[in-house]
């Protein structure tokens, strides 16, 4: 899907807000990463909102290296003359957003805007403003919400940095019909990083030989007043410690916070401990925390955390307050955040264990961890891409229906959501109307994932017998029973389709028949051409007047054994069953976790109701399996799909 795709990527941040540049450079790195055949068009989008903060050098200098990785710069306004003047590399112009959309298939991210009904994906970083109201004017706040709502109500696709993000909108918009994504942004490191000389920037600046970091914008939410009374804590106790604080100290909604704080110091006698740099270039930056002990990250609140990132690519602990969003990356110690005496503690253990410097073997064991991140990003970037295509690209060829026939499956919440898109895109792709029957919990949980399909309430629970809500297959029948559909099938929903013109292939064998057929197991959509052979099966296709030969059953979609018992009643009702014998779809794999009695109370009804086996009490479980499975085979038509 990357392939030949032109993405542009708005010229974001800027010294202030380095996180937006970031955001960027991820992506580009990313990208390049994949071999250049295969990966998609890059560019850079200048336009008329932010071409003013180029005459100050605030955006370009900070993108000026991504530009040779790209594939060009575009500029989009009419103010071509001042562009001319303040861009000083060759650049595409195009005097719209309408004409830049005609010469791209995507943008992203775009900061917390919208362009209605064009493939540029609105980004929002966080909703800082619901939990720090104080930190916002009432107009912040108010132009905020009207942002945030505008997208919530007219986007079809929207994408976060975080899980925890993406929580909170689906919280606060509830109603809204985006379609959400989190893409997790990795923090790429640069060679420079490793081969320089971490003392040198330490004399550099003076500082001393053992420290703790802090890279941090001096802004209010950040909370280093904390740190700084979690320092004063420690030297009342008789240990010193050197703090080292790198960032702007400028916060725009208070301009006088940082006074304060350099009095906050004063007051707490600690101000021979404190080492203040200020914005420093982003090289010396990453020098000072490969050479310090550990680094510290008080902040109440944070969209994207890079700086746990940095430190687990340059194998360096790290102290953060316990956020959801910190705790999401699964690295580092954790504090009660605005607890200066939990800090305090934290410190102090950590301290004596630590030592200055970087660490060469713990960078080499960090670089495998960057490696899966970076596999993990390009997956969900691909995924991203597809889902944009799909919904702004193709919306006719998704719900073009070649033949009567529609799956219904049920969404599994429990199980990874990316995967079932990937798997009932595929059916949509293919030209299958899609069902999934949830029960109404379920279906509140997971419809904003999947626009293109049906959603229709369970009549049973089954939650009572099984303890999770699985659906049974009466219900999905009951669907069939109401609907005009030919042919029928029934899907789990981590098979993926790999055959386009399977619909006509499944109208024409199912017609007065029952289909079914095996699987490849693969690890990764990304590895579909090293799976193995499984001669089970997932998928069902027959025709709808064969409702009413099945009686009323236990057997739920998902759980063992009703994988069987559809196939066994057409069998035993004497109904022509087939089997394709060549694989056509793939399954993902994962481990199983039933339960053994459910298993053997199943396996029970299999045997009592269809009479293949001795009396259920003497069931042994394996032996019924294979005298089941080779039932089925024996009294199946083999066929291939063509």
């Amino acid at each position: 899907m990357l392939k030949n795709t032109r993405i542009g990527l708005p010229l974001i941040g800027s010294k202030y807000w380095y996180a937006g540049v970031t955001i960027v450079d991820s992506i580009i790195h990313s990208v390049i990463q994949i071999p250049k055949e295969e990966r998609p068009q890059l560019f850079l989008v200048i336009t008329d909102e932010n071409l003013p903060y180029l005459a100050s050098y605030d955006l370009l200098p900070l993108h000026e290296h991504l530009i040779p990785l790209t594939d060009g710069l575009i500029f989009v306004g009419e103010n071509l003359a001042s562009a001319q003047m303040l861009i000083q590399y060759p650049f595409a112009h195009y005097a719209s957003i309408n004409d830049l959309f005609k010469n791209i298939d995507i943008m992203l991210p775009i900061n917390s805007d919208l362009y209605p009904g064009k493939p540029g994906i609105p980004w929002i970083p966080d909703f800082q403003h619901h939990y720090l109201p104080q930190l916002f004017t009432p107009a912040d706040i108010q132009n905020r919400n009207d942002k945030f709502k505008k997208i919530a109500d007219n986007t079809p696709l929207v994408i976060f940095t975080s899980n925890d993000v993406e929580k909170d909108f689906l919280q606060f918009y509830p109603s809204s019909a985006a379609k959400t994504k989190v893409l997790p942004i990795p923090v790429h490191p640069k060679q420079e990083w490793f081969t320089e000389d971490s003392y040198q920037t330490q004399l550099k600046y003076n500082l001393p030989d053992k420290f703790i970091l802090c890279s941090n914008q001096f802004w209010i939410h950040k909370d280093h007043a904390t740190l700084f009374k979690a320092i004063a804590i420690l030297r009342q106790s008789g240990q010193d410690v050197h703090l080292v604080c790198t960032g702007s100290t400028f916060d725009y909604r208070n301009p006088d916070y940082f006074i304060g704080l350099q009095k906050y110091i004063s007051d707490l006698n600690i101000a021979d401990l404190i080492h203040i740099l200020g914005l420093i270039p982003r090289q010396d930056q990453i020098q000072l925390m490969r050479h310090s002990l550990f680094v510290v990250h008080p902040s109440l609140f944070e969209g994207l955390n890079l700086t746990a990132q940095e430190c687990q690519l340059l194998g360096k602990k790290i102290i953060l307050s316990d956020l959801a969003i910190h705790q999401e990356q699964n690295f580092g110690i954790y504090f009660a955040r605005a607890d200066a005496i939990d800090l305090a503690r934290k410190i102090s253990e950590l301290v004596p264990v630590s030592d200055p410097g970087p660490s060469r073997l713990e960078e080499i064991k960090a670089q495998m961890i960057y490696k899966e991140k970076i596999e993990n990003f390009i997956y969900q970037l691909s995924e991203l891409i597809e889902d944009t295509q799909h919904i702004f690209n193709s919306p006719p060829n998704i719900h073009r229906i070649t033949t009567q026939i529609t799956i219904a499956t049920s969404i599994a919440v429990t199980k990874d959501i990316g995967i079932q898109k990937r798997c009932i895109e595929s059916w949509l792709h293919c030209g299958f109307k899609v069902v999934s029957i949830n029960t109404l919990d379920e279906m509140n949980m997971v419809k904003h994932h999947f626009p293109y399909i049906e959603f229709v309430g369970a009549n049973r629970d089954a939650r009572a017998q099984y303890g999770k809500p699985y659906i049974y297959i009466d219900d999905i029948l009951s669907y069939f029973a109401s609907q005009d559909c030919k042919i029928c099938g029934i899907v789990n929903s981590d098979i993926y389709f790999a055959k386009e013109s399977l619909p006509a292939f499944m109208y024409t064998q199912a017609m007065n028949s029952l289909v079914f057929g095996s699987r490849v197991d693969v690890t990764s959509f990304e590895n579909l051409a090293n799976g193995n052979f499984y001669s089970g099966f997932d998928y069902f296709f027959f025709d709808r007047d064969f409702i009413k030969i099945y009686p009323p059953a236990n057997f739920c979609i998902g759980l063992p054994w009703w994988d069987y018992w559809v196939p066994l009643v057409a069998i035993v009702s004497k109904i022509s069953v087939k089997k394709v014998i060549n694989p056509i779809c793939y399954h993902i794999l994962h481990s199983t976790n039933y339960s053994m009695d459910n298993y053997k109370n199943l396996a029970m009804q299999i045997a009592a109701h269809l009479s293949l086996g001795p009396q259920p009490s003497d069931i042994h479980i394996a032996n019924l399996q294979q005298t089941v499975l080779k039932f089925i085979e024996n009294s199946s038509t083999k066929i291939n799909f063509i």
